[in-house]
């Protein structure tokens, strides 16, 4: 029977780690060693939580949990992410190896509640076999801006003339940003938000909307500006002189096409539909001017912030058109925390999980 421990991942630990990761994937991003430092030792809330399972000496199996802060307007929660749960190929066959971690992910006594991901493999073990509580799932929307790349999915050849006669339509929707950010007067620049500035919006969107993972200048330096792999570009913007939102854009290479992913957002819910309007047409803009193929994100479309970003025109994208669903499933480590496995408007984006 193998033993487990839990314990703070140390620099000591990124060999086997790596090991394994290579074992199973091959070399990828998810085994660059500057990657796995980025993620689980460098992160302002400290270092990730490592449960490992040994057999004989040997790590079979292993899952780490990621620290987050919960902001809600009573109180800060501990909370955390499971990510990079592996088990050795050859110890597969045996349910108790991943029962055993992924119960061991939530009795972590540091932590008030963990959230879970899923793809299609392990949906069922979370939703039947555990029965974990799902009370939201992210929500794919984008926005097509050439079209070249996108019928080359489904027809296997790409036609660089969709995208000549298509440019008139590029054209009208980058006019239609500027009028829109004419009359909604948004300011938007790579300016760096101040700690107070950045605070008072988050600190407003959390008594307007709901909970939302911590988010800070420390946070957006972490996940945007020092990782390793992906570059990305913080965007504040301002309205008659005041903050009134940030994003995050970040382009990333998914299939054959090249996405502007909108990564990251904190939306002043007060702001007029106007503003609004401004802000996702700049967006689409964005996606035009970085010479992407569609814009791109995803959400928890029950967060009122979430609502005054992702609305029309951005069209909503079906989980069958994705490579699987996005649920979220909230484990409370006691009753004192239940109340979060049914709460449905906390605020998350892509900022929040392990994709790019």
């Amino acid at each position: 029977m193998a033993d487990i421990s839990v314990d703070k991942f140390t620099e000591a630990d990124l060999d086997v780690f790596l090991e394994m990761t290579l074992l199973e994937y091959g070399p990828s991003d998810t085994s660059n060693p500057e990657h796995i430092k980025w993620k689980h030792l460098n992160s302002p809330f400290g270092a990730s939580t490592y449960i490992s399972l040994t057999e004989a000496g040997k790590i079979i199996g292993r899952v780490l949990v990621q620290p987050r802060p919960l902001l809600t307007a009573a109180r800060v929660f501990n909370v955390a992410s499971v990510m990079d749960l592996l088990i050795s190929r050859e110890h597969r066959s045996t349910p108790a190896n991943f029962i055993n971690l992924t119960k061991a992910s939530a009795n972590v006594s540091s932590y008030d509640l963990v959230f879970h991901t899923s793809n299609e493999r392990t949906f069922p073990l979370y939703s039947k076999l555990f029965r974990f509580s799902n009370p939201f799932s992210l929500h794919a929307y984008g926005f097509p801006v050439r079209f070249a790349g996108l019928f080359s999915t489904i027809i296997g050849r790409k036609f660089e003339a969709i995208d000549w006669f298509t440019a008139p339509l590029r054209w009208l929707l980058v006019g239609f940003a500027l009028l829109f950010n004419a009359v909604a007067r948004l300011e938007i620049s790579q300016r760096k938000m101040s700690d107070e500035e950045l605070g008072t919006l988050c600190s407003k969107c959390l008594h307007q909307s709901g909970p939302h993972l911590a988010r800070t200048n420390s946070f957006l330096k972490w996940r945007f500006s020092d990782a390793p792999l992906w570059p990305a570009k913080v965007f504040r913007i301002d309205r008659k002189g005041k903050l009134i939102a940030y994003a995050v854009t970040r382009k990333v290479e998914l299939g054959e096409l090249n996405h502007l992913v909108l990564m990251d957002f904190i939306v002043d819910t007060e702001i007029p539909f106007i503003a609004q309007l401004a802000l996702r047409t700049w967006l689409i803009r964005e996606a035009i001017t970085s010479k992407s193929d569609a814009l791109f994100t995803m959400v928890n479309s029950n967060s009122s912030i979430a609502r005054k970003c992702v609305g029309f025109p951005l069209i909503n994208i079906p989980d069958k058109l994705l490579p699987h669903a996005t649920p979220i499933f909230v484990r409370a480590r006691s009753n004192e925390f239940i109340e979060f496995e049914t709460d449905r408007s906390v605020h998350m984006t892509l900022a929040d999980l392990d994709y790019f």
